[in-house]
């Protein structure tokens, strides 16, 4: 071999070790870049909140009532539409340690089997009202649990007869609103309860009667969020027909004894979960226009007044219940549609979820 042939081939190999090297370096560049950009989302993201599993509810359920106290969740009522339309119906009364990962069974039951009724805890005493008994009849029933002492008392019952409820504390006072009653026909009445004197008073009502709605207290403020009716020739708690639901945010001001239109849900929705965590509402699930289930989750600002989707649920589901218990939103029980597993077509869940907001 002369040396200009020796020549050249040297100067080729460097030329290809160089050119590979550069194509390495720039596949390196690109792909870098492409992650650094690419849009962030979902479970996947490796950013809070995000979704874990938690340890399943001991008996599966339907709208039943889900109260925080401490590190505790109190799981109380609800029903089972698996076998007959009418549910079976429970009055047990099941304790998750969120600390823990462990359910507990409480000793006392509850005093009635009773689904889509409503609870709040106040310093240590969970109250119970309202709900379904004997088919789909609409009680005014108080319960008062103490969870110190595991037992059960009756407070003055409500004025109004009502199910498909829901409830919260503000200030010492029980909010009651919301529901249907004995007839079927949609409230938008307003009782609250003083738990000191063991007296209900009325206050302004809704400006939407519903039912299946969720409300959420937060400094002070109640929102009433959702919720469903049908026209007013059919009775609003009869499943087989078709429902219209709501995305209506209405604002309760305790203090005024006002109402407030406030932005509306994303979707109009009924039967979900709802709980509030460091300023803000969540919304779980429930079913939408159409009747379907979803596993969508909806956050509420009341600063901003602006709704934003945070990411799903494995599930879709509806009747479940959330509670927040530190940074944690624990997304408990409901019922899906799977038509192959059980007469009615329904099948209570015990189901867990764990919303990480942290």
């Amino acid at each position: 071999m002369d040396m200009d042939n020796a020549s050249t081939i040297s100067m080729f190999r460097a030329n290809h070790w160089i050119f590979l090297l550069s194509f390495i370096l720039l596949t390196l560049v690109i792909g870098y870049l492409a992650t650094a950009t690419a849009p962030v989302s979902g479970l996947d993201s490796g950013r809070s909140p995000r979704w874990s599993v938690g340890k399943e509810m001991p008996t599966p359920r339907d709208q039943a009532a889900a109260v925080a106290i401490g590190d505790k969740i109190y799981v109380m009522g609800g029903a089972d539409y698996s076998e007959k339309i009418q549910g079976t119906r429970y009055d047990k009364v099941e304790i998750y340690d969120a600390q823990k990962n462990k359910w507990i069974n409480s000793t006392k039951p509850m005093p009635l089997p009773v689904d889509h009724g409503a609870a709040a805890a106040y310093n240590g005493k969970i109250y119970f009202v309202g709900g379904f008994i004997g088919g789909i009849i609409p009680t005014n029933k108080l319960f008062i649990y103490d969870t110190v002492k595991d037992e059960w008392k009756e407070g003055k019952p409500m004025s109004s007869y009502r199910g498909g409820l829901a409830a919260q504390f503000v200030n010492g006072t029980l909010y009651v609103v919301g529901g249907v009653n004995r007839s079927g026909i949609p409230l938008s009445a307003m009782e609250a309860y003083n738990p000191q004197n063991n007296t209900w008073t009325s206050k302004a009502p809704m400006p939407t009667a519903r039912h299946h709605l969720g409300i959420a207290a937060i400094d002070g403020k109640i929102f009433a969020v959702g919720g469903r009716i049908l026209n007013d020739v059919v009775p609003s708690v009869s499943i087989k027909q078709w429902k219209t639901n709501f995305n209506r945010n209405e604002m309760y001001d305790p203090q005024t004894d006002k109402w407030t239109i406030k932005q509306p849900m994303l979707d109009k929705l009924s039967g979900f979960g709802i709980t509030s965590a460091n300023g803000q509402m969540y919304i779980f699930g429930g079913d939408n226009l159409t009747g379907a289930y979803l596993n969508s989750v909806e956050k509420y600002d009341p600063v901003t007044n602006k709704w934003t989707y945070e990411p799903q649920m494995s599930l879709k589901r509806e009747g479940l219940k959330a509670a927040t218990v530190g940074n944690k939103i624990f997304v408990i029980g409901g019922q899906v549609w799977s038509p192959k597993s059980s007469k009615s077509g329904l099948v209570a869940l015990d189901t867990n979820e764990i919303f990480n907001l942290k």
